[in-house]
């Protein structure tokens, strides 16, 4: 999973964002060198020029995939604009706004996209999926396994709207603005949840899954009884607010383990860590807008954040009781 491998991956090897070779995180990612292994890039603009060797996801505002980077595997990929020119020997999933494929792609493609064009190289050996109002493809390009359109459906027709488009990003403003907030002011509790994170992430996983799935069920049955109802009522709205700050939360979490890993002379400084909270904040929100793996993704995070809060306030209960005692 992309989210857990952001979260509990490997040690950092050089500076600009590059963890192991294979993960590129920046304002500005060019990765000019062949890759082995599945590659991660997250930033601004990314550039692919080079062979990349392994399943391969992307999320940027403008994504370009060179001639001379054929990619052996999957390719999945969220962008304002995305251009693929390199072969992909695997499927392509794909979300933008504009999505321009010029090149070999031996397996599926599946695009939801404002507009799709097919270039005079494009060739798709297996079957093109679109959800999307514009499709213009060439006259010498070639869709092997035909193609099947979602014109005007109402889940991608919601999401491609500009109202829709620019709610989402408001949204996750907010969101990157409250994590800034998070880093800055509870850097103790930040290290705590961090650490619950390392030491004992199937406990965090499980204690989030649970949280996640029993307390609306219990504030629902507390409901059920009138003398519950105010109870039931306020159990769903602080459920509410863990959600939404689990969620954030671990943005600022994974935003200081790539800071440790990157540069951990900074870790104790503000400034740092809010750019980390907030950069980390942008590519959770890019993640989660994947087709397919988006939702997934998004629930992940959302058990992961829930289950370090979790975990730290039942590790915290018998400090307390010590302190009475």
């Amino acid at each position: 999973m992309l989210l857990l491998g952001l979260v509990l991956g490997g040690n950092a090897a050089a500076a600009e964002g590059t963890f192991d070779g294979t993960t590129w995180i920046g304002g500005d990612v060019n990765i000019s060198e062949a890759v082995r292994g599945p590659l991660v890039a997250v930033g601004g603009d990314v550039r692919v020029t080079a062979p990349v060797s392994g399943r391969m996801h992307i999320a940027g505002g403008d994504v370009k995939i060179a001639s001379s980077a054929p990619v052996t595997g999957d390719v999945n990929v969220a962008a304002g604009d995305l251009t693929v020119d390199g072969s992909i020997n695997g499927n392509l999933h794909a979300a933008g706004g504009s999505v321009k494929i010029n090149s070999i792609i031996t397996g599926d493609a599946s695009i939801a996209a404002g507009k799709l064009e097919l270039g005079p190289a494009a060739r798709i050996q297996g079957k093109l999926t679109f959800r999307g109002n514009d499709l213009r493809q060439d006259p010498a390009a070639q869709v092997v396994g035909g193609i099947e359109r979602h014109e005007g459906s109402r889940h991608w027709h919601q999401h491609m709207t500009g109202e829709r488009f620019l709610h989402g990003w408001l949204w996750t403003a907010g969101l990157m603005v409250l994590a800034a907030f998070i880093a800055a002011a509870l850097p103790g509790a930040s290290d705590r949840m961090a650490r619950e994170l390392r030491e004992r992430p199937g406990v965090t996983l499980l204690l989030g899954l649970v949280s996640v799935v029993t307390i609306p069920v219990a504030a629902v049955l507390l409901m059920i009884t009138i003398i519950g109802v105010p109870i039931g009522v306020l159990a769903i709205l602080v459920y509410a607010v863990l959600l939404l700050v689990g969620y954030v939360w671990l943005a600022v979490i994974v935003g200081g383990m790539l800071l440790d890993r990157v540069k951990p002379q900074t870790t104790a400084l503000a400034g740092w860590r809010v750019g980390m909270a907030m950069l980390a904040m942008l590519a959770i929100a890019l993640l989660v807008r994947l087709p397919y793996v988006g939702d997934l993704t998004h629930f992940v995070a959302v058990v992961i954040g829930v289950g370090m809060i979790v975990a730290v306030m039942f590790r915290a209960r018998p400090s307390a009781g010590a302190l009475a005692a």
